[in-house]
């Protein structure tokens, strides 16, 4: 058996298929963040963006805004003008070693806490990290829009680690990690669309701006067929859980679209799987 990498890219995520009924110790962890996002999300409608935001939010925690910056910038001086900010996550994912999480699901946004209108509606993903006395903070965050759903969206998915992977060896599983990145950064030069769709897990999911996500290989193939971009990419940050099986890389790009460039910011999210376990 061997252990691959895939990607969810441009904002993208993996979706691992959920374990027995029997509660693992990761799912548990996981419930845990989920808890914590959920409640993320009522400070925000009690005391307000930005102070549930900084309360929340690591102090060296990236947002894009849009372009990554550090949160203690953007919200300094941030004044949400009485706007009522609600979210809830349909999608979530964990770390064997239960330090690293990501999160996303919908939000909207109405113009006051008292309107029954919404003016706004999109998605997040934020990646989360566990800290030393053991609280989850949101180290980054990323936001995009799209129209209005025409229905609700359906409950949460817990997407627990492979836990067959805990016995893996982490500094191989590093390498793994570089190599891919490397691999996928150069085949992003020649075709875009290709090679996210070759690097992509069967359950990816493929944020743009101004869509709605796109969930699965096939659905992503078709949205990406005809993109045949030749993209460079440069990497301004991104981490690595200490068991190595979920990892990000965040940064800017320019892609060649029939003779115009076009620039932009990506969040890329890693997850280790295996093959034919």
């Amino acid at each position: 058996m061997s252990k691959s990498l895939k990607i969810s890219v441009g904002l993208l995520l993996l979706i691992l298929p959920a374990l027995g009924a029997e509660e693992h110790t990761s799912l548990q962890a996981l419930r845990a963040l989920v808890a914590t996002e959920n409640n993320f999300s009522r400070a925000s409608v009690e005391h307000g963006i930005r102070d549930s935001f900084l309360q929340f939010f690591a102090d060296d925690s990236i947002i894009f805004a849009p372009e990554p910056k550090k949160k203690k910038k953007f919200y300094a001086n941030y004044e949400h003008k009485g706007r009522k900010l609600i979210w809830r996550p349909i999608f979530a994912t964990i770390a064997n070693s239960a330090d690293l999480g990501v999160t996303t699901g919908p939000w909207e946004i109405k113009s006051s806490a008292s309107d029954d209108t919404s003016v706004a509606f999109g998605q997040f993903v934020s990646i989360w990290k566990r800290q030393p006395e053991k609280s989850w903070k949101v180290i980054v965050d990323v936001g995009i829009d799209n129209p209005q759903a025409e229905k609700p969206p359906g409950e949460a998915e817990l997407s627990p680690p492979n836990e067959v992977l805990q016995s893996e060896d982490v500094d191989l599983a590093r390498r793994a990690l570089e190599n891919a990145e490397i691999a996928f950064a150069k085949a992003l030069t020649e075709d875009e669309g290709g090679a996210i769709v070759t690097w992509a897990s069967n359950d990816i999911r493929v944020f743009r701006e101004n869509a709605f996500p796109v969930v699965g290989k096939t659905a992503a193939k078709l949205m990406l067929n005809s993109d045949t971009a030749k993209m460079m990419r440069a990497s301004s940050g991104g981490g690595m859980s200490a068991s190595a099986d979920l990892a990000y890389q965040y940064g800017a790009y320019s892609a060649d679209r029939m003779n115009v460039t076009e620039r932009g910011y990506f969040l890329s999210i890693w997850k280790a799987e295996r093959n034919g376990a």
